[in-house]
C-alpha cells in the first residue's frame, strides 16, 4: 500500500535526524548540526529547544574556535533513558542495560538447560529486576525491554497471546507460548521481541564494524544457525520478520535405519547443545566459550569434525547470499569463540572461489563481527530506544493509525 506524507511526519523525521546526529557525532553546535543535516539553523534551533526541554539533550560546553561568540555545544543526556536487552536461547540467557548513549552499564550471563516458557519468563523478569535495582535506575526511565529469541518466529500482534509461535525445533514446548503478553504484564514495560540473529545484526550495525556499512549480511552462530540482513543501513526483516534465517535452509536428507532424518536443514550441522553433549560424553569440558576455545586450540577431533562438516554445508549457501543480496560485507559472529570464527573465515574464504564466476569483479568482504558474543543482547537492547528515536524513512509515510511525535517509551 502506498501512503503520502505531510508536514507532521516530516517534522518528526527531522527531530529524529537531529537527535541521531548529536548521538553519533556530538558534542555539536547548532551550526554544525545544520551543516551536516542540510536543515536551516532556525529549524535546528527549534528542534534542539524541544530536545532540551524533554531532557534528551544537554548543553556541554562552548566551542571557542573561529570568530565571534563561542558556539554552544550540545550532547546526549546519557541518563535520560535506559533500555534492557535479553538474548535468550535454550542454552543461555544474557542481559544488558544501555543508557541513551548506547553504553553498556550492566551486563550478566548465565548458562541454561532447555527451560520451559514459564521458567524462562521467571528468569527474564528476575534479570530485568536485578538490572534495574543494581543500577538504581527509576523504572520510569527504562523505555522498554528487547527480547531476542531463536527464529524463525511469528511476531506477536493484537493481544500478543494467540499469535506467538516460536521455533518448534529450537524450543520444544514453546508453541504459542504467550511470552510477549506475560512479560509485558509482569514487567509493566514495553516489550519488543526479535529473533536473535536479526538482533545480532542490529548490534553489529549500531556498535560494531557494521556501523558505517550500508549493506551487510550477519551469519549468527548461537545454539543453532541464523542470519540477519541490513540493507541501506536498516535491518531488513522481510514479510514475516524472518529474513536471513538460514538455519532452516534444506540440505540433502540423511535417513537413518529407523527411517528418521537428520541434518535435513543447515542448522542441524551447527547444533551447539548436541555438540556440547557429545564432547561431554567423551570426557571433555565444553560448558563455556573458554572451554570451546581451548578444545579448538588442542585440535579436538570431535570439535574439528563438527566445524569442518558444517563449513562444507555452509559454503555454497554463502555464495548464494552474495549473488542474491550483493552485500558489502558478510559478518561471522555470535556465540562461537573468536579463534573458531577466525578458522571458519579462512576455511570459507579458501573454499568459496570454485562457487563463483570469475567475471564478477567485486565480492563481499568476509569479516569477523566485532560486537562479540553479546551482539544479540546489544541489538535487542537497542530496540526500545531505536523504535522511539531512530530516523527511519518509514516515519515519513502516513500510517493508518495516528502518529505521535512523542520522545519516550512507546505504549506496550
Amino acid at each position: 500500500m502506498l501512503f503520502g506524507t505531510n508536514l507532521q511526519y516530516a517534522n518528526s523525521y527531522n527531530n529524529r535526524i537531529v537527535l541521531e546526529m548529536i548521538r553519533l557525532y556530538g558534542p555539536l553546535s547548532r551550526m554544525d548540526i545544520a551543516r551536516k543535516t542540510h536543515l536551516t539553523v532556525q529549524t535546528v534551533t527549534n528542534i534542539t529547544k524541544k530536545l532540551m526541554s524533554s531532557g534528551l539533550v544537554l548543553e556541554d560546553s562552548r566551542h571557542t574556535g573561529g570568530r565571534g561568540a563561542p558556539a554552544l555545544l550540545l550532547k546526549i543526556n546519557a541518563d535520560a533513558a535506559y533500555s534492557i536487552g535479553i538474548d535468550f536461547d535454550k542454552d543461555h540467557l544474557t542481559t544488558v542495560m544501555l543508557n541513551l548513549n548506547g553504553e553498556i552499564i550492566y551486563e550478566t550471563s548465565r548458562e541454561l538447560d532447555f527451560p520451559s516458557p514459564e521458567e524462562a519468563i521467571d528468569l527474564m523478569t528476575d534479570a530485568v529486576d536485578k538490572a534495574v535495582s543494581y543500577k538504581k535506575v527509576s523504572r520510569k526511565k527504562v523505555w522498554g525491554v528487547g527480547v531476542g529469541l531463536p527464529g524463525p518466529l511469528n511476531r506477536p500482534t493484537g493481544d500478543g497471546e494467540s499469535q506467538e509461535l516460536f521455533n518448534p525445533d529450537a524450543l520444544p514446548g514453546w508453541h504459542h507460548a504467550p511470552v510477549f503478553k506475560k512479560l509485558r504484564e509482569r514487567l509493566n514495560m514495553p516489550v519488543i521481541i526479535e529473533n536473535n540473529a536479526s538482533a545480532a545484526a542490529i548490534g553489529e550495525h549500531w556498535y560494531g564494524n557494521g556501523r558505517g556499512i550500508n549493506s551487510f549480511f550477519y551469519l549468527y552462530f548461537g545454539a543453532g544457525l541464523g542470519g540477519g540482513l541490513v540493507i541501506r543501513g536498516q535491518l531488513y526483516s522481510g514479510h514475516t520478520g524472518n529474513a536471513g534465517e538460514l538455519g532452516y535452509f534444506p540440505t540433502s536428507l540423511q535417513t537413518g535405519s529407523d527411517g528418521s532424518h537428520e541434518h535435513d536443514h543447515l542448522g542441524g550441522y551447527f547444533n551447539m547443545p548436541k555438540l556440547k553433549k557429545k564432547l561431554s560424553d567423551a570426557g571433555h569440558d565444553a560448558a563455556s566459550q573458554e572451554d570451546l576455545a581451548a578444545l579448538f586450540d588442542e585440535g579436538n577431533a570431535i570439535f574439528m569434525e563438527w566445524l569442518d562438516t558444517g563449513a562444507g554445508q555452509l559454503i555454497p549457501l554463502l555464495a548464494a547470499v552474495e549473488y542474491l543480496i550483493d552485500p558489502e560485507v558478510i559478518f561471522l559472529g555470535g556465540r562461537l569463540p573468536e579463534n573458531v570464527l577466525g578458522w571458519l573465515k579462512k576455511r570459507i574464504t579458501d573454499a568459496l572461489p570454485p562457487h563463483k564466476i570469475p567475471r564478477k569483479l567485486t565480492r563481499p568482504e568476509l569479516k569477523i563481527a566485532s560486537s562479540g558474543i553479546d551482539a544479540a543482547a546489544l541489538g535487542v537492547a537497542t530496540l526500545p530506544l531505536y523504535t522511539s528515536l531512530a530516523p527511519v524513512p518509514e516515519l515519513l509515510m502516513k500510517q493508518e493509525t495516528p502518529h505521535s511525535d512523542y520522545f519516550g517509551p512507546n505504549p506496550a
